[in-house]
């Protein structure tokens, strides 16, 4: 039985209110809201970045929803969007991520470094995901338009930028929001920003550290797309699918490069 994209939007934000009550309940109000406003920044630039890139979209089979092109034309069915991606998709990643990261940093422990629990993390998060995924494909809640080597119609370089998404996420904010301290790389240019050392946050406001927070995801995220790049690379070496569907976007310079 396949299920409308505005099937999947009730599922999401009903379970993102949900996770919004226990991420209260564990951490307080306020670092949840960071974690909450900190995953839609994270993943809104990133998500977008890859569907105008032609790795993906969530126009595919808008003539075939409930509500496909008849409230707005080309609108397929999702709630609301941030730019090229459904609201849905940011919120249900911190639904996914929140007690991803809780649960390993509880298992794990205080002693054990911020990006071994973030990998660990990661790993959780991929296990997830390979559950979900392969479900959207099924239902066309979204599509694949990038080559690459497929696992159940899914690309591995997907499941290896999820793995990365909440690596650097999950280590950022524990650093920065649950142990308040900093980067040494880049104290000098926060110190300028901020006006304050920001090595040692234990002083500054909930609200100050947010925004170090966010910028600190800001300065991570060529990190971010280099390391998905340059492991990517490697499954790409062995593409068994050079993208089942045609990008919305005109081809790109990845896409000509790598068609045969």
């Amino acid at each position: 039985m396949k299920l409308d994209s505005w099937v999947l939007d009730v599922i999401l934000y009903t379970f993102f209110l949900l996770m919004l009550r226990e991420g209260r309940l564990v951490l307080g109000w306020k670092r949840t809201s960071i974690f909450l406003w900190g995953s839609i920044l994270w993943t809104a630039i990133i998500e977008n970045a890859m569907v105008i890139i032609g790795g993906y979209d969530y126009f595919a089979y808008a003539d075939y929803y409930t509500f496909g092109g008849k409230v707005i034309n080309g609108y397929a069915g999702w709630f609301s969007w941030a730019l090229f991606v459904p609201l849905a998709i940011c919120l249900g990643w911190f639904l996914l991520s929140l007690p991803a990261l809780l649960i390993s940093i509880r298992l794990l422990g205080e002693n054990r470094g911020i990006w071994i629990k973030a990998a660990f993390a990661g790993i959780m998060l991929v296990s997830f995901d390979m559950l979900l995924d392969p479900i959207s494909v099924v239902n066309e809640w979204w599509r694949w338009t990038s080559p690459g080597y497929y696992l159940r119609g899914v690309t591995l370089g997907n499941y290896i930028g999820w793995f990365f998404l909440l690596f650097f996420f999950g280590a950022v904010y524990e650093r920065t929001v649950l142990q308040k301290r900093g980067f040494g790389w880049l104290s000098g240019i926060e110190g300028k920003i901020f006006g304050s050392d920001t090595m040692d946050l234990s002083g500054m406001e909930m609200a100050r550290i947010g925004k170090v927070f966010y910028f600190r995801l800001i300065a991570f995220l060529p990190i971010f797309f280099v390391c998905c790049i340059g492991v990517s690379s490697i499954a790409l070496a062995f593409a068994n699918n050079w993208g089942p569907f045609e990008s919305v976007f005109p081809q790109t310079a990845f896409e000509a490069v790598t068609k045969p």
